[in-house]
């Protein structure tokens, strides 16, 4: 079963952990596609209020139904009304704007504290300023930066510094390996670490053959991942020490992390096991978790953590390490990016 301290099952959208906060931070989001979505739905069991969606080329009655109606997730348990240029969802307001340049978002006509950018396409600082500039005070990357410091929650929260106005909160297979690396290399001393994830289908992987890529639903994409590389910025003991790779598969939603870790002695499995459980069941409580069923990708849809260990997965040869770990890369990830905001609008209340 799934374990952490608190609880050991989760349903469709149900957040598990929610930390409180000292206020009630105003955001708006920038993209409407399935990270998007999710922070939406999410929102309304973690203490933050969304005022504002931009998403250009899209009516705001496609926005209400893409809302409500999810493939992989189910329907929305609240009821969605669209006013003018609002969607209103249990007396709340949300602004629709279609803006295709950040900067011409009016941010700033709704008090807007936090941009959750969301849109894939402004992952460096100088392009997410846009959103201050348009008067948002800061900005949460969704996906990994090359320049904008990088977050991973149970990894490297406590170096936010009130003076970042861009961050990135990395992406959800670096949510979970980074948070699993760092549990082995807290406890057996990291040497180098060899990763694969078998990753779910995104929007890049259209239905048919393409120009540029495969068709998504007919085959094992062979692929690159980022993850490696944002490891290491993470956690800096690590820089160079782990590398990766992927392969996209036809599933819509869950991925499966491998690791292949050499550590600074000899261990066991139960040496490991050990260890991760006394990790998700104290300090990573509500974000690392495991379980001893024989589980499939389907079996995880909804999962808030960003890293369930298989422990059917975990093998040892002397100082040699494979865990094999599972994440939901859409709702998984996006619950770490409403953790990062909620971490930084506590941060920002402190200097006040």
């Amino acid at each position: 079963m799934l374990r952490n301290a608190t609880s050991t099952v989760f349903t469709g959208m149900k957040h598990i952990f929610t930390r409180p906060i000292c206020s009630r931070p105003r955001v708006g989001v920038n993209g409407f596609g399935r990270i998007g979505k999710c922070l939406t739905r999410l929102s309304f069991e973690n203490n933050v209020d969304i005022v504002a969606i931009n998403q250009p080329f899209v009516d705001v009655k496609s926005i209400a139904d893409s809302l409500k109606y999810d493939t992989v997730h189910g329907p929305f348990g609240e009821k969605i009304e669209v006013h003018d240029q609002k969607l209103r969802i249990k007396g709340h307001d949300m602004k629709v704007f279609h803006e295709e340049n950040p900067e011409k978002i009016k941010w700033s006509d709704l008090l807007v504290d936090y941009v959750i950018d969301a849109t894939g396409k402004y992952t460096e600082k100088d392009q997410a300023m846009k959103h201050v500039k348009a008067g948002a005070k800061k900005v949460i990357i969704s996906a990994p930066s090359k320049d904008a410091p990088m977050f991973v929650r149970g990894v490297n929260f406590d170096v936010y510094d009130q003076s970042m106005k861009v961050v990135s909160n990395s992406s959800c297979t670096t949510n979970c390996a980074a948070l699993v690396i760092k549990v082995i290399h807290d406890g057996f001393n990291v040497q180098s670490c060899l990763l694969t994830t078998t990753h779910a289908m995104t929007a890049s992987q259209p239905l048919h053959d393409g120009l540029k890529n495969r068709s998504g639903p007919f085959n094992i994409i062979p692929s690159t991942t980022g993850a490696a590389k944002a490891v290491g910025k993470v956690i800096p003991q690590l820089n160079g020490k782990v590398k990766g790779d992927a392969a996209r598969v036809p599933v819509l939603d869950v991925s499966l992390l491998k690791l292949y870790i050499n550590v600074g002695n000899e261990v066991t499995v139960e040496t490991i096991t050990n260890e991760i459980k006394c990790r998700a069941e104290s300090d990573l409580n509500g974000v690392l978790s495991y379980t001893d069923q024989k589980l499939v990708s389907s079996d995880l849809i909804g999962s808030t953590f960003s890293a369930i260990v298989d422990l059917n997965q975990i093998e040892v040869m002397g100082k040699m390490v494979a865990i094999g770990v599972w994440y939901d890369n859409e709702i998984g990830y996006s619950t770490r990016v409403l953790d990062l905001l909620k971490h930084m609008a506590v941060i920002d209340r402190e200097r006040k």
